[in-house]
């Protein structure tokens, strides 16, 4: 495996506690494509989907759960 990016980690955690890509980007200061760009590397990156894209509200996949398990000590 490839290094980790912590700011996609970063990324990662603020979409699981936000539900949201938007949401995710206005907590961290970034334009929303920027955060869509990290996860899709994150996901390139590990091999697996991280997150589950719904209607309204985005959550993670048990591989993302796992990685945002471990998340939060790395990344805030």
């Amino acid at each position: 495996m490839r290094q980790l990016n912590l700011d996609q980690l970063r990324t990662l955690v603020a979409i699981a506690d936000l539900g949201s890509f938007s949401a995710a980007a206005r907590a961290l200061h970034l334009a929303q494509p920027t955060v869509s760009l990290h996860i899709s590397e994150l996901e390139s990156r590990l091999g697996a989907a991280l997150v589950v894209r719904g209607s309204r509200r985005v959550s993670p996949t048990p591989a993302g759960a796992g990685l945002v398990g471990g998340g939060p000590r790395l990344a805030r």
